[in-house]
């Protein structure tokens, strides 16, 4: 294989997230994520990629820590020149989740743990100054603890992108998603299948230092 440029990857957000419908508020939270990671790439258009996130969502209402997650993951990527302007993406990722669910004070569990599959493949457009991103991924994970032993979820979410440059290091970004989601129980008395839909918009902007 080619040699290889390594480079790493350091990055941090902070999301208020408030339902806007019905009496969802007592809900409301806000989540906080960071990773780091190195990824090397090769001449050949192929990545490779290990990494380590953590995730945390903190109630609003309450002022309490509702879950946490810590994730190593790998990952390879390899990049399709389709035309002048456009690009294609494969991306395939594998990542451990240990969680924690925080039930009621002094009480968690880890019912949440799983291993995660993803597949994914979109599109790099570049059309005058925007960059246009659609995006298909599939995911399954399987949990392993406790009740939740056995339960399987399949995730499919498509996703358009949109960045414009304000200048070098600040973008405008406008997201819109579609996420279905068909989950199976585990070994809970309870049968806790079901399946969901969610779709979204979202506008951002992003700097780079």
């Amino acid at each position: 294989m080619d040699s290889a440029v390594v480079t790493p990857y350091i990055g941090a957000s902070w999301t208020i997230n408030d339902y806007a419908e019905g009496d969802l508020g007592q809900f409301n939270y806000n989540s906080t994520n960071a990773y780091a990671l190195l990824l090397a790439q090769y001449g050949n258009g192929w990545s490779a990629r290990v990494g380590f996130s953590y995730a945390m969502d903190r109630s609003i209402d309450n002022d309490t820590e509702d879950y946490r997650d810590y994730s190593p993951n790998i990952g390879v990527m390899k990049a399709f020149a389709l035309s002048p302007s456009t690009t294609g993406i494969f991306d395939a990722s594998i990542s451990s989740h240990d969680t924690v669910s925080f039930v009621i004070p002094g009480m968690n569990e880890s019912k949440l743990d799983n291993t995660e599959y993803s597949l994914s493949y979109g599109l790099n457009h570049v059309y005058g100054d925007f960059v246009i991103l659609p995006k298909y991924k599939l995911s399954y994970k399987s949990f392993d603890t406790g009740g939740n032993d056995g339960r399987n979820d399949i995730t499919h979410i498509l996703s358009l992108k949109i960045d414009y440059p304000l200048s070098d290091s600040l973008k405008i970004s406008a997201f819109t998603g579609f996420t279905s989601r068909d989950s199976s129980s585990g070994q809970d008395s309870v049968n806790y299948d079901y399946e969901s839909y969610d779709a979204g918009a979202s506008l951002g902007l992003n700097a780079r230092f």
